[in-house]
């Protein structure tokens, strides 16, 4: 009888089975690959023998984890092909309406609310993570259309700096709508560049995040997605001269990535503009939306009214607020037309209600 069980905290599934016939290692090699197909995983395993008994031990890459906490899980294997929550697009498609800006007023305020209330569902709020905006930065523009990212996180590690061929792979496997996230190594020579951007155009992918250098900049501009929208690219720098392609490395999602000294997790959700990007798991962004889609829309009537004539001062209480705090009183910031948002100097307040 085969038993098997999984290593506590590996990717790693163990097999044990009885033998007592010499058996040669390719045999066993054979036992190991077709329960490796049946996992859905990569064929590496390693075989473990005694006069007892064998071990095969086979390692998980295969490109969709299971579920095993913060923003793991969102996608899962069927036939080989993405079941993506239905849930998960409605947030994605959200989203795209969205710019940085109010997402980071909102995440803001659930953060006071975490570290201030006492309630267990407001306090669990886990908050998004902003990559470094000094160093990442957005390497195309688009003309006239909104250039604005949301997709799912695919990740990826380099086995060795400059080598790109773990990059290459992993642009074979991701599908319309993620967003390929990469951690070079401390990478100097670009692992990117005209050719992978354009493909990833052709794919329908929303963006590709890399911690190093890409190349070709000029030609992001022609990689026009389907919708007529661009792959959104960010890099923390550019080199012209391209590394290797000798080191295949560990597959796509294997595990967590470090990336613009944010951790990203595979089937994270991440969205970027050109203030910056963010990260999070769905539950963080879930909770953001509606305070950010609410301070958009009061964003848009306040630009609406500036491009009317009225003065930015004059739709808000600033000149009380200016007058109770020079005199040390307490007061908070709000525009007059209270149908959306008043700041309080930290956080957006949804007076709709």
């Amino acid at each position: 009888m085969i038993r098997a069980h999984k290593v506590p905290f590996q990717q790693l599934w163990k097999f044990t089975f009885p033998f007592y016939e010499p058996a040669g290692k390719r045999a066993l090699s054979v036992a190991a690959l077709q329960i490796s197909k049946q996992l859905h995983a990569l064929n590496k395993f390693q075989v473990d023998c005694t006069t007892k008994k064998c071990n095969i031990r086979i390692r998980e890459t295969h490109s969709y984890l299971p579920s095993m906490g913060h923003g793991r899980g969102r996608m899962d294997p069927y036939h080989g092909k993405c079941r993506r929550d239905p849930k998960i697009e409605s947030i994605l498609q959200r989203l795209r309406h969205l710019s940085a800006g109010p997402l980071c007023d909102a995440d803001k305020s659930h953060r006071h609310l975490a570290s201030t209330s006492d309630d267990p569902a407001l306090k669990s709020y886990s908050g998004l993570s902003l990559m470094c905006p000094q160093t990442m930065k957005l390497r195309n523009h688009s003309r006239g259309y909104p250039n604005v990212m949301a997709g799912i996180a695919r990740t990826v590690q380099l086995s060795r700096p400059n080598d790109f061929l773990a990059v290459l792979y992993a642009l074979s496997k991701v599908r319309a709508g993620d967003v390929l996230v990469v951690n070079t190594s401390g990478s100097t020579r670009a692992v990117a560049g005209g050719l992978f951007v354009t493909e990833a155009a052709r794919r329908n992918l929303s963006g590709i995040i890399i911690d190093g250098p890409v190349r070709d900049v000029e030609d992001f501009d022609g990689a026009v997605k389907h919708d007529g929208s661009l792959v959104s690219v960010y890099s923390t720098s550019v080199n012209p001269y391209a590394g290797t392609v000798q080191f295949p490395g560990e597959g796509i999602d294997v595990a967590p990535v470090i990336c613009g000294g944010a951790t990203v997790y595979p089937g994270d959700i991440v969205f970027g503009d050109a203030d910056g990007v963010l990260v999070g798991s769905a539950e963080a962004f879930e909770t953001c939306l509606h305070d950010a889609e609410n301070i958009s829309a009061m964003e848009e009537q306040l630009m609406k009214g500036m491009k009317m004539g009225v003065c930015l001062h004059s739709m808000m209480n600033f000149a009380e607020h200016l007058q109770l705090r020079k005199e040390g009183k307490e007061s908070s910031l709000h525009f007059k037309d209270l149908h959306t948002v008043k700041f309080d100097g930290i956080d957006p307040v949804d007076l709709s209600a």
